[in-house]
């Protein structure tokens, strides 16, 4: 996200959340300087309080956005979050601070149309709604992240599954080796124990030895395939257990 520089030239309203407060500041728009609101995210990155504040709109409000100069912007839409009227909304996300003092600062404004920014001083009902939409923000991204691991998890358990489909495949196949293998080596060892002279056992006996060596590789082979399932059901249940509890 390309940053956004804010600019703090007044604070008219401050309202706390824990350690966060909402502020009514100006902020840039491309070189243009329009009226918006402030609140500083501890504990989550850039990324995910993007796609929290992205999800909530176009999911939950079912609005259509696009990207203008480093912002997300919903144009002439209805969003009853801030009040009754047709909005366009901006908002952009962009980490501050450094190191282990950094946090995502996230920047909302909301014009009734041509940049005509909402503030305290000329609509106080819907920068109320503004300032409690960012003070529920928090909610909001935990709830984005719940959904987020529930995909991971769900693409996981199809991953899981397309492996465990492949591994049964494989082991069906050298189970079918494995048995046919060591019918081989109960046929030959039975020749050779029939056979009456040395020249007729010599090759029957070497034969044997191969057949034998391929019914312990194949064994082998089976064991680690055995090994694979059990992992993979052991990661199934896991991962079953927890989208099960994350999805009550």
């Amino acid at each position: 996200m390309k940053k956004i520089l804010v600019l703090v030239v007044m604070a008219s309203a401050f309202f706390s959340l824990s350690a966060q407060k909402v502020n009514e500041t100006v902020v840039l728009y491309g070189k243009e300087q329009i009226k918006g609101f402030t609140i500083n995210i501890y504990d989550n990155s850039s990324d995910i309080v993007e796609g929290a504040l992205a999800d909530k709109f176009e999911t939950y409000y079912k609005l259509k956005g696009s990207k203008k100069k480093g912002y997300h912007v919903y144009e002439n839409q209805t969003c009853d979050a801030f009040g009754d009227a047709r909005y366009d909304i901006y908002f952009t996300t962009t980490e501050v601070g450094k190191k282990k003092d950094k946090t995502t600062q996230v920047v909302l404004v909301v014009s009734t149309g041509n940049l005509n920014c909402i503030t305290f001083a000329n609509d106080p009902r819907s920068s109320r709604n503004i300032v409690a939409f960012l003070e529920n923000l928090n909610k909001d991204i935990e709830a984005y992240k719940i959904k987020l691991r529930i995909e991971e998890l769900r693409n996981n358990l199809n991953s899981l599954n397309k492996d465990r489909q492949s591994l049964l495949k494989e082991q069906t196949k050298l189970q079918e080796k494995r048995n046919a293998t060591d019918e081989e080596v109960k046929s030959l060892t039975q020749q050779i124990e029939q056979a009456t002279s040395p020249e007729e056992k010599e090759p029957l006996q070497k034969n044997l030895k191969s057949a034998q060596k391929s019914l312990q590789n194949l064994e082998e082979k089976l064991y680690k395939i055995g090994v694979k399932l059990e992992t993979n059901q052991k990661d199934t249940d896991s991962a079953q257990k927890e989208l099960d509890s994350l999805t009550k």
